[in-house]
């Protein structure tokens, strides 16, 4: 017994300490390790020279002006200057803005290298250096190389920005690793000041689709908190909730959308009262499918009639249930509906009513079993008082009924010739 107790304590043990030693091998400034430390780099100061500041002037004054091919033109002359190193990486720098601008992609990643190979900007400026470089590299679809410069970034970045985390994320999905990319994009939507819908989509489709459903709930939950009007979040967070097989928290995630005035697709609505069916919990199925019928927003046609009869019919609702056979019956003249209004008027003592009701049934040609419904119209008959009516329907169920009409209807022959001879 203590083994059996002790053997899955050993495996979970196991499995975390696999999972801790996997995370040790790690550089001590990855980005997922817990306990990351970034390597200090050299934060030194540098001053231009009066005339390259005085032409940084100039240059930035046309570049605010949108003249980007002068600001371009007076950057390359000044590279003929005899610059210093850190003037240099400036001026490429600035460069790197311009070509941006211009939409020349191809340049912008050249002198933003160069500007990283030089090594000699603050660490803010390096660092925003390479945080630009690894955007470039992703907007040319260069994954790996856009995640190489952004592992160089974290080296040196002490509080990596959620941006910087769901840059990397999106690198490793386009890649096709959505399980890589999981860590950072859950850490990018940890750290965002604010939540970002797209981001959260992004995780969520990543757990839903590797059915990782707890996990997938939690992220959901965010999504239809800070937009509780979007429709499919609450779809979402039932459909996971149902794959989890807990169908009660489905019902009740759809009925809080509802409640919020987000559920309004006929189809959702719909599968709102079937669950409420489902759950045993007719008569809210009913009355919801009743307002919506009535609001225009599920449609009044058969299917939706047959669920609203069988709502109030299990809610134990007969004149309710009653009223849509009404609507129901001569839209499809079956005979079995007529059945079910006699029952349910039985249930009620509606005698005259029941009479009707089996009258009607009876036109249907294709009715299954008219014996069933010949006995249920005698007994009516013979409440009446009618007792020979109810002699006839109870011989039209001998003839035309199972052996078991036939003795029940002789049974109920005999019943009614001993009241009437009393």
């Amino acid at each position: 017994m203590i083994e059996a107790f002790l053997k899955p304590l050993v495996i979970l043990f196991l499995v975390f300490a696999s999972m801790a030693d996997a995370a040790s091998k790690l550089p001590i400034h990855h980005p997922l390790r817990a306990d990351r430390v970034a390597v200090e780099r050299p934060n030194s100061s540098r001053q231009f020279s009066y005339n390259v500041e005085k032409k940084f002037h100039s240059v930035s004054d046309r570049f605010g002006e949108g003249d980007l091919d002068g600001a371009m033109q007076s950057l390359q002359s000044m590279m003929e200057w005899n610059l210093s190193k850190y003037e240099k990486a400036v001026v490429y720098q600035f460069m790197g803005f311009v070509y941006v601008q211009q939409d020349n992609i191809d340049q912008a990643i050249e002198v933003f290298k160069k500007v990283v190979d030089l090594n000699v900007l603050s660490n803010s400026q390096h660092q925003s250096t390479q945080f630009n470089l690894a955007s470039l590299y992703g907007s040319l679809e260069k994954w790996d190389l856009a995640i190489q410069t952004l592992m160089t970034f974290y080296k040196f970045q002490k509080e990596p920005v959620a941006e910087s985390y769901i840059m990397t994320g999106i690198a490793y999905f386009q890649k096709g690793q959505p399980l890589e990319a999981l860590p950072y994009i859950h850490i990018a939507n940890e750290k965002a000041l604010k939540p970002k819908e797209q981001w959260l989509q992004l995780e969520l489709a990543i757990l839903f689709i590797n059915k990782r459903y707890d996990e997938a709930i939690e992220v959901v939950t965010k999504l239809s908190t800070y937009w509780p009007e979007k429709e499919r979040y609450w779809e979402t967070m039932a459909g996971t909730y149902m794959e989890m097989q807990k169908d009660a928290d489905a019902l009740a995630a759809l009925s809080l959308g509802y409640k919020n005035d987000a559920i309004s697709k006929s189809e959702t609505l719909e599968n709102l009262a079937r669950l409420n069916l489902y759950l045993e919990i007719p008569y809210q199925a009913a009355t919801l499918i009743e307002k919506n019928i009535d609001q225009g927003s599920i449609e009044n046609n058969e299917k939706n009639l047959r669920l609203l009869l069988g709502a109030w019919t299990a809610a134990r609702e007969f004149d309710k249930a009653i009223g849509v056979i009404d609507i129901l019956a001569p839209l499809t003249g079956e005979g079995k509906l007529y059945i079910q209004k006699a029952m349910l008027l039985n249930e009620n003592g509606d005698w005259e009513g029941v009479q009707d009701a089996t009258e009607k049934a009876l036109t249907d040609a294709e009715l299954e079993n008219p014996g069933d419904v010949y006995i249920l119209r005698g007994m009516a008959e013979t409440e009446l008082g009618n007792y020979d009516q109810a002699v006839e329907s109870f011989s039209q169920a001998i003839e035309l009924g199972s052996e078991t009409n036939k003795r029940n209807a002789e049974a109920w022959i005999e019943y009614v010739s001993d009241r009437k001879g009393g």
